[in-house]
This record gives structure tokens, sequence and C-alpha cells, in this order.
């Protein structure tokens, strides 16, 4: 099994990196084979090639800022915050492994996780500030 991994956060200082790390130890500790790509302040580090993404069994995108995706069309993909991956990335791995193809349409695991609890699913401050009306 093949773990790939996308990290990104807003300053991409320590949660980028944070994040990888624990995605990385979590699929090494499950005996899954793993490599994470970087959004960080210096830049993209790592990045994943089309033949890494072609032997991917699951594909965990850590990010708290966007990413392009399009490359993981058809692919089974997990999306959840920086933070969520450095408490959970074993979860969040064995969760992803059950997914459907990813089919361009990303949806975050806390906004699925709210909409099931019956609260509502609210844009964070910066997306409202920002949204084109």
């Amino acid at each position: 099994m093949k773990v790939l991994g996308v990290t990104a956060c807003p300053t991409g200082i320590a949660h980028t990196y944070m994040a990888a790390e624990a995605i990385e130890q979590a699929a090494k500790r499950l005996g899954f084979d793993v490599k994470v790509e970087t959004r960080g302040s210096v830049g993209v580090e790592n990045e994943l090639t089309s033949d890494d993404i072609a032997s991917a069994d699951v594909i965990v995108l850590a990010c708290d800022t966007t990413v392009p995706t399009d490359r993981f069309i058809g692919k089974k993909v997990i999306s959840v915050g920086v933070s969520d991956a450095i408490k959970r990335a074993t979860e969040i791995i064995e969760t992803g492994l059950t997914k459907d193809l990813f089919t361009g349409t990303l949806v975050n695991e806390k906004t699925v996780k709210k909409v099931k609890e019956g609260e509502e699913a609210t844009e964070g401050f910066f997306a409202k500030l920002f949204k084109k009306k």
C-alpha cells in the first residue's frame, strides 16, 4: 500500500511540516510506503510525480489553504485540516482508504462531520472576507 500526502497551511512554517511528519509516521506504523509533498513558506518540496500519484492507494490532503487537486482525480482522497492530520493521522489514512474515487470536488471532513451532527456548515472568516459576490 502507498500513502501520499500534501500539507499546506497559510504561513507554511511549522504546521505544514508537523502534519507531513505525522502522516509519514502513521503510514510507516501501518506498514505503508509514504511520500508527502509540503507547500510551505519556501515553496513546494518533495513534489508528487505523476508516477507517485498513479501508484497511490490513498492521498491525504492536510491543507488549510487551496492546493491544486485536479491531478488526484480517480484516486481515493481525504481532505482534512492541518491540525487534524497532526492529531489523528492514522485514523485519517484508514478512513481515506474507504473513500470513493475523487471526482474533482473536495469536501473537508470537518464539514461532513458538522452536517452529520446537525450543525450548520459555515465558511471561515477569511473565506467570507474574500468571497467574490
